[in-house]
């Protein structure tokens, strides 16, 4: 599929690192040895829009090192372009350390991301022309891009995002409990200002514009907040009041809301669920309306969360059998 003639339906920009994670659900005072994933917002979603059909290209400054060139093969194996992604000597590949909880303890995530080839790059390290060459060009604004060190390369990508005729897409997550950087926080605010399509978890609601309510509410705070966008706001806290399940609701730039029904899912690691939400909601956006985009959003949310690791393995035929409730455990 691809839209208008462009060169890529979706080219997604954001850092890539390394998770490490101790075998099972152990902590990591009891771990003899770990497991490593790829893992990073934008090349999540890039992936799964690639395994859904999709021509994507992940935008990205990675080390040229062993450790680098894992994210770039992973991502390649799965059918994404990584022609795009710049490779610096002896560049740092980012870390996280990921514990994986189950109820009650939460999943909890240490990253280790000091000096990294992606934070480290000049602004204009990137070919940001990639941008005109695509029907979307969705940026990823989760932890730990969200980050001081980032300032710098959040301007880049916010004066691209100003420039380009694309479709800006925006996925946004902030921690709450702390405020955002006031630099970064305006820079956030910015990209937000520019995006045509923009996703964020109910807590980054809560952190950075001060809603107070439940999700169910939360259509009204986007209509009169975020304007003329596709907006979906999500609930992103398995480990919290409502473990195991994932909701969503979206409006539309015409200003229609819709709601899906709360997925039960038994979650096996939840961490590649937004970049999964991400990548269904794009999907639905590109082939029908914003609330088919909900439901492709929540379905692959849902799926993702039941395989281990932050990559998303779900393919268009497992997408379908969960919309249409026809899978084990599946509801519509």
């Amino acid at each position: 599929m691809r839209e208008n003639g462009t060169r890529y339906d979706v080219v997604a920009w954001g850092e890539g690192f390394l998770r490490l994670s101790p075998s099972g659900r152990e902590r990591f005072e009891q771990a003899g040895g770990f497991g490593v994933s790829v893992a990073g917002g934008a090349l999540e979603t890039a992936v799964a829009l690639a395994r859904l059909g999709l021509r994507t290209a992940w935008l990205s400054v990675v080390g040229d090192t062993p450790l680098g060139m894992k994210l770039v093969n992973k991502v390649r194996e799965h059918g994404a372009d990584t022609e795009q992604v710049v490779r610096i000597p002896d560049g740092r590949t980012g870390l996280c350390y990921t514990e994986t909880g189950s109820a009650p303890r939460p999943t909890r995530s240490w990253y280790d991301m000091g000096d990294t080839a992606f934070r480290s790059a000049r602004p204009g390290t990137e070919d940001w022309s990639v941008a005109r060459e695509t029907a979307v060009f969705h940026l990823d604004l989760t932890v730990p891009m969200i980050d001081p060190a980032n300032a710098g390369r959040l301007e880049a990508a916010l004066e691209t995002a100003r420039a380009t005729d694309s479709q800006v897409s925006v996925l946004l997550d902030a921690p709450g409990g702390e405020p955002l950087d006031a630099e970064v926080k305006g820079r956030v605010l910015d990209l937000v200002e520019t995006a045509d399509i923009l996703m964020v978890t109910l807590r980054a609601l809560e952190s950075i514009w001060g809603f107070d309510g439940p999700l169910a509410s939360a259509a009204d705070e986007a209509r009169t907040r975020f304007g003329d966008k596709k907006t979906a706001v999500v609930e992103h806290r398995f480990s919290a009041s409502r473990p195991g399940v994932w909701d969503g609701i979206a409006v539309s730039d015409a200003g229609a809301s819709y709601s899906g029904s709360p997925a039960e899912v038994h979650v096996i690691d939840s961490d590649g669920a937004l970049g999964a939400f991400a990548a269904g909601f794009l999907f639905g956006c590109l082939r029908e309306c914003t609330g088919s985009a909900l439901k492709y959003g929540n379905a692959a949310a849902a799926l993702a969360c039941s395989v281990p690791g932050p990559l998303n393995w779900f393919t268009r035929q497992d997408l379908a059998s969960q919309i249409e409730g026809t899978g084990s455990g599946l509801q519509r």
